[in-house]
């Protein structure tokens, strides 16, 4: 992987729980948003590492969606990657 990840960015999440389902997300924090002098400690975790991002992971249904922290890219459960150029 070449490309920071940017906030506002649509990429895919890998759940990592039950089927291990691939859902739409949104980067919701990357390095380079993601101000630690502007955040309150302990509101929201830091990032591991220049590729991992906070994100909003979208989901069917009522809820509509749920928050994953600290996610690294990948195509494991637990991780997020680009959708594959379209063809």
């Amino acid at each position: 992987m070449s490309q920071l990840p940017t906030t506002g960015e649509i990429v895919r999440y890998q759940g990592k729980q039950g089927l291990h389902a691939v859902r739409a997300a949104i980067v919701t924090a990357d390095v380079t948003t993601l101000d630690p002098r502007g955040v309150e400690v302990g509101a929201v975790p830091a990032l591991d590492d220049e590729f991992h991002v906070h994100l909003w992971v979208f989901t069917p249904g009522k809820v509509g969606g749920f928050h994953e922290y600290n996610i690294p890219p990948g195509t494991q459960p637990g991780t997020w990657h680009r959708p594959a150029a379209a063809r």
